[in-house]
């Protein structure tokens, strides 16, 4: 017959009934613990993938391959090569010595086809002596100075192409009219204003 006292069942059951809680306790703390880990790092990828979108997006708005805004396109069937007007020009030059002079080549490229056509074309046309007169009035009584200048230079291209979409820019409809979509004028008509040539002589 064994001496050894008796445990009492209620005291086995508390014992055993804590030692669950403490268990459960800790377990449940390391869920807690793991399921913050991963919503913050699910908000850290949130977050990361929003800041590359919205990156991202101002350079796909600014994205214009052509220059013309997209509208460089003709009756819907693609893009066409743009129209070149080239114009060479010599002018005199305002400065001490009499004989100073500026012999220039400039190549104006278009968004809008019909005009570039027109312009570039061998007929003359009245938007071609257009063109021919902003351009001689943009380049004409320049001093030597402003002309050996290359910022100078470079204010002189884009205000000739500011002049020439100003000039040809497409008006509203007037009202009761309505704009037809498969002959929509590009608002900028004028892509670019390029200077190949720039020489002076004294």
């Amino acid at each position: 017959m064994s001496d050894a006292p008796k445990k009492s069942p209620m005291k086995l059951i508390i014992i055993i009934v804590a030692a669950l809680v403490v268990l459960g306790g800790g377990g449940g703390g390391a869920m807690w613990f793991l399921n913050k880990r991963k919503a913050a790092a699910a908000e850290a990828e949130k977050a990361k993938a929003a800041a590359a979108g919205g990156a991202a997006e101002p350079a796909a708005q600014e994205e214009d391959p052509d220059g013309c805004g997209g509208e460089n396109k003709e009756d819907g069937h693609g893009a066409e090569a743009s129209p070149v007007m080239v114009l060479t020009r010599t002018v005199n030059l305002t400065g001490p010595r009499r004989n100073a002079f500026l012999r220039c080549e400039l190549n104006i490229l278009f968004c809008d086809l019909e005009l570039g056509r027109l312009a570039a074309g061998d007929k003359p046309s009245a938007e071609k002596s257009l063109i021919q007169s902003i351009v001689l009035s943009a380049i004409s009584g320049k001093s030597v100075e402003e002309a050996a200048d290359a910022e100078s230079r470079e204010a002189l291209r884009q205000e000739i192409k500011d002049k020439l979409n100003e000039q040809f820019k497409p008006h509203p409809p007037k009202p009761g009219e309505k704009e037809d979509p498969e002959h929509k004028k590009p608002k900028r008509p004028i892509k670019s204003v390029l200077i190949v040539d720039w020489a002076i002589q004294q």
